[in-house]
């Protein structure tokens, strides 16, 4: 009974994780949580798949990208173009998603870990392909959320490019789309 209250717990740690805001807004107009950015991204990856030029455990995927943000709950969200916030980010989240594993048994933890650990490293064909899934949704959801003229951080499309560049090392198809879709953004007034 003891293995499956520490996995009750675990289920209340994570309800954290819908406190979590992040810089995408909604259809709503309210700031997205971190939450529904994982789940997002999980369902998404399942789309995309066809678009991987390798083979892909899918199932890894959308269970990496479930977690991927789980590090957030303590750390909080930083925002891809934040650069002095990206270069501490990943030992904040690590610390935080320690924090979090701990609920559980030491084996589940350990398992997540490494899971999370792969995504972040993007050292296997699912971490890359999860990595290029959570760089191309919120290029879509800003597409379709923000308003015509929206840019209050003055990004440029040069700047969404190079951020987004990695995409090229692994699909073509899927490096077309983030380019189309920073494109329509540049003729909708989001990036200049």
């Amino acid at each position: 009974m003891e293995a499956i209250e520490s996995k009750v717990d675990f289920v209340k740690e994570i309800e954290k994780l819908k406190t979590v805001t992040r810089f995408n807004r909604t259809l709503d107009g309210r700031f997205e949580n971190s939450a529904e950015h994982s789940w997002q991204v999980a369902l998404v990856a399942n789309l995309f798949q066809d678009y991987f030029p390798e083979k892909l455990d899918i199932g890894k995927v959308t269970l990496m990208l479930l977690f991927h943000d789980l590090g957030e709950i303590y750390a909080g969200d930083t925002w891809v173009y934040d650069t002095t916030g990206k270069a501490v980010s990943h030992d904040k989240e690590y610390l935080s998603l320690q924090k979090s594993l701990a609920i559980l048994p030491t084996f589940q933890g350990e398992k997540f870990t490494e899971l999370w650990l792969e995504f972040e490293k993007g050292n296997s064909p699912e971490a890359r392909y999860a990595r290029i899934i959570d760089a191309l949704v919120p290029l879509i959801n800003h597409l379709v959320v923000s308003e015509e003229g929206y840019n209050p951080d003055k990004l440029t499309a040069e700047r969404v490019l190079t951020k987004k560049a990695f995409i090229k090392e692994d699909s073509e198809i899927l490096w077309q789309l983030a380019k189309e879709l920073i494109e329509k953004s540049v003729e909708k007034g989001l990036y200049d």
